[in-house]
């Protein structure tokens, strides 16, 4: 195994770590939305804020693993603000919940490095952490195969799971792999849902119903 190969694997060893404690907020307890959370955010329209990842937000691993990156969300929707702080290997998470604070949506944006190839053996690795962390209760691959975001060739796997935890939840979720390449790194895009979401009403809905399409339509790389 190459050292980039080594290196590619415990980035996102590390990333899923943290992803499963970070969809633990399925039940959120954060009542405040981070508007100075290590990063630009911009208005750009009546309804919606601008993501703009930052550099000079970021050490360690994030800044390390960093890459450009941009997306709108829904001005309803808060800031995670542990992410991109300590060591998080996320660079930023935003949630929508509803009024007693249960996870509607969410979408998360962390690193991987590796050529397109390489994606489905870190997908493999991923899913095997979320089956074996019992964070996901009853979790299950249901898909996986080649996708397209932002116009760009990537690799995806979709889940689901069931909670009964304080309250009963269907859980849906979906991993984007995005490939580096020789100009930048690369990026995961984590997409999780529960049927506390109106719009949503299963693993295939996840980026196409509800709220997340308009996050992931907007999503590019670049400054």
């Amino acid at each position: 195994m190459s050292n980039n190969t080594k290196r590619t694997l415990l980035s996102l060893t590390g990333l899923g770590v943290f992803l499963l404690l970070a969809f633990g907020s399925e039940y959120s307890t954060n009542k405040n939305s981070s508007t100075n959370n290590r990063s630009v955010g911009t208005n750009t329209s009546a309804t919606s804020t601008s993501y703009v990842n930052s550099k000079s937000s970021f050490s360690g691993k994030l800044e390390e693993n960093y890459v450009d990156f941009s997306f709108d969300y829904p001005k309803s929707w808060k800031r995670d603000p542990g992410a991109g702080k300590g060591d998080s290997p996320n660079f930023v998470k935003v949630e929508n919940e509803t009024s007693d604070h249960i996870t509607q949506e969410n979408f998360a944006v962390g690193y991987c490095s590796g050529p397109l190839a390489l994606m489905p053996k870190l997908a493999e690795q991923l899913s095997d952490q979320f089956a074996g962390s019992g964070s996901f209760p009853e979790y299950k691959k249901v898909s996986e195969g080649a996708t397209k975001v932002a116009g760009l060739d990537a690799y995806e796997f979709r889940f689901t799971g069931h909670s009964t935890a304080a309250k009963e939840l269907d859980l849906w979720g979906r991993a984007v792999l995005l490939p580096s390449t020789a100009e930048r790194k690369g990026a995961v895009l984590i997409m999780l849902t529960t049927s506390a979401s109106p719009d949503v009403h299963s693993v295939d809905d996840v980026g196409e119903k509800g709220e997340l399409p308009m996050i992931l339509s907007s999503f590019k790389f670049g400054s």
